[in-house]
């Protein structure tokens, strides 16, 4: 799964684990017959009711109002290629409590991506081509290319600050993003630190403060949940 996002107002929480963490999001196979959803090494299935062509059905039509209307909600939330959508599918009964409330849920498929519509949350998964990144580890140092990421890099205590602070924002995802989008606040704060203050540093002198100053921010955020951080808490990617 790479995202997930109410599309109109409800009482309705996501039936569905956020995806704060592509390492351990949730994925689907899909086949004419059933749906299967696989999270943490669970899964299930749900039948699928009937397939047909894409096309703006009264789902789409009453959450969206037009085609276009939806396809620019998949692309500002995800950008996701709403135009591209193929298929639909009506899903039906599940064979297990994990996949209970995608009862009566549709589908939208593509060749490169799947988008969920359950009550009044939209949900997009991608075609993996690749095994996902951890988010909650340190900057991938054979990747560098910029003077901080290589400064990073060549500084044992900043490679653990930075893995630190990069377990602190999928910790703040968890406990404060009300969706997990491109629009997402703690992604744009995460997005602003990295570029205002991070990036601004040209020695390590700077790159500590600014990294031990994140730190203090986000154990300001999560305290509440994750008393423990910043030590390392096996439980901080359950949803």
């Amino acid at each position: 799964m790479a995202g997930a996002a109410q599309f109109e107002p409800g009482r309705d929480t996501h039936a569905l684990p956020f995806p704060v963490n592509p390492q351990t999001a949730a994925f689907l196979t899909l086949n004419d017959s059933a749906l299967a959803f696989h999270y943490t090494g669970h899964s299930c299935n749900v039948k699928i009711g009937k397939k047909m062509s894409f096309y703006v059905d009264p789902v789409i039509s009453r959450s969206f109002g037009s085609r276009d209307k939806f396809n620019a909600f998949l692309s500002a939330k995800f950008h996701a290629k709403g135009a591209a959508l193929t298929d639909t599918y009506i899903l039906g009964d599940a064979d297990a409590p994990l996949c209970s409330g995608l009862r009566s849920a549709m589908i939208y498929r593509s060749p490169d991506e799947m988008v969920l519509l359950d009550g009044s949350w939209a949900y997009v998964f991608e075609r993996q081509t690749h095994a996902p990144a951890n988010a909650a580890q340190n900057f991938d140092c054979s990747k560098a290319e910029t003077n901080v990421e290589r400064l990073i890099c060549k500084n044992p205590e900043l490679i653990k600050l930075d893995a630190t602070v990069n377990r602190g924002y999928v910790a703040m995802r968890l406990t404060n993003s009300t969706e997990i989008s491109y629009q997402d606040p703690v992604r744009l704060d995460q997005i602003n630190w990295i570029k205002t203050v991070r990036n601004t540093c040209s020695d390590n002198a700077c790159l500590l403060k600014a990294y031990r100053s994140r730190v203090a921010y986000i154990k300001d955020r999560v305290a509440s949940t994750y008393p423990s951080y910043p030590e390392e808490d096996s439980n901080q990617e359950s949803d």
